[in-house]
């Protein structure tokens, strides 16, 4: 019976003998996987290099592109603006001149206003020169706040006759020298421009006191004032009650010299 069992232990001992030499294969073949990456592997990590590549490549380029746009653009942006050699000097000022008749403050967001100026500052190549823009905007700010300390005094200087001048003939007489040489003075916007000072100076009775410091800020605020009023056929009442006012002034104008 022992030597039975003997015969059958026996084999799966020399088995299990046998198995060693194939587990310790297994481990050294384990470190290979490390050193040695199968080829697939390696050929997806080379593809994503690659990938990686094309794009610092790409990128790379598109740089360079941009940096030679700045470096064209360069000579524009670093060229100092002054407006008084510029070549729109003479233009830009009449523009403003113009617009001062129809409104005597400047609105700098308007649309009329920057497309005037983008296109003065392309004749002489800064229309993309932000510090030029600024310069533009600075100029006709200073100009209008001269054109209304002018403008103040002329209508002081002519102060007994303005009561008693036509719509029309007043209009032009306060801005014929203000609009430009193909301009109609007697526009739909200097005729309410007329209408809206003569209905102040009235107001403000201005006519025998003369004017105040505050002249020009009551005169905003009295001109925002109408412009808000949405009545129908608020120009035409408004015209009507001058066109009374300047009867009764040349009326009173006539006892006055009798």
């Amino acid at each position: 019976m022992q030597f039975a069992l003997y015969k059958t232990l026996v084999p799966f001992y020399h088995d299990s003998q046998e198995t060693i030499p194939e587990t310790e294969s297994l481990a050294g073949g384990s470190q290979d996987l490390f050193l040695n990456p199968p080829a697939s592997v390696r050929n997806d990590r080379t593809d994503e290099i690659i990938r990686k590549l094309d794009k610092l490549t790409g990128d790379v380029a598109l740089l360079r592109r941009e940096v030679a746009e700045l470096r064209g653009k360069s000579p524009a942006s670093a060229k100092a603006f002054n407006i008084n050699t510029a070549s729109c000097k003479r233009r830009f000022n009449l523009y403003l001149r113009s617009m001062f008749s129809c409104r005597p403050w400047l609105e700098v967001k308007s649309d009329d206003f920057k497309n005037e100026v983008h296109t003065c500052l392309a004749m002489d190549d800064m229309r993309t020169n932000p510090a030029a823009f600024q310069g533009m905007v600075s100029h006709s700010l200073h100009k209008f706040t001269e054109l209304r300390n002018q403008f103040r005094r002329k209508i002081l200087a002519d102060k007994q006759s303005i009561p008693c001048k036509g719509l029309g003939e007043l209009c032009y007489d306060i801005f014929h020298s203000y609009s430009k040489a193909d301009e109609c003075t007697l526009s739909q916007e200097r005729m309410h421009a007329t209408i809206l000072l003569r209905h102040f100076l009235h107001k403000k009775r201005y006519f025998n006191d003369g004017t105040s410091a505050s002249f020009w800020a009551e005169f905003r605020s009295f001109w925002e004032e109408i412009e808000k009023d949405g009545r129908p056929q608020k120009w035409e009442r408004l015209e009507e009650i001058d066109k009374r006012r300047t009867e009764r002034a040349r009326e009173n104008s006539g006892n006055t010299e009798e």
